[in-house]
């Protein structure tokens, strides 16, 4: 089954905060192909220097590791392995790989207490009008 270009993703973090982002094929194809195939994806949230993460299942190496990251940035942590979202200025941990962006405010997961539940998972799709 080919893949999307771009995929959605609606991130829920237990006691009401919701986020929107895009995971980006082009960032890291085969990365992105193993997350796409494993949404939903859910943990329980941690957070270290400027990022907020959590576990998942997912097992791949450094496809293409992020020199360079944002506040609202998407990453694949292999080492852990997690999925992490930036939430401040930070270095990229070490062979941590950019899969997409957040479309919210990141600073907003700096509220969550450690260990709170998080669901990312594939958007709904809704029919534009033109």
């Amino acid at each position: 089954m080919p893949f999307k270009a771009s995929t959605e993703i609606l991130v829920r973090v237990e006691g009401g905060v919701e986020l929107r982002g895009r995971l980006n094929r082009f960032l890291a194809p085969i990365t992105y192909d193993s997350l796409v195939r494993a949404l939903p994806l859910s943990g329980a949230l941690a957070f270290t220097g400027g990022l907020a993460y959590f576990q998942v299942e997912v097992r791949r190496g450094a496809e293409k590791e992020a020199k360079k990251v944002e506040p609202g940035d998407i990453l694949y942590w292999p080492t852990i392995p997690a999925l992490a979202f930036v939430t401040g200025q930070t270095i990229p941990p070490v062979h941590a790989v950019k899969v997409g962006r957040l479309e919210s405010d990141p600073s907003i997961l700096k509220s969550v207490k450690p260990g709170s539940r998080i669901l990312v998972s594939e958007a709904a799709e809704h029919p534009t009008s033109s």
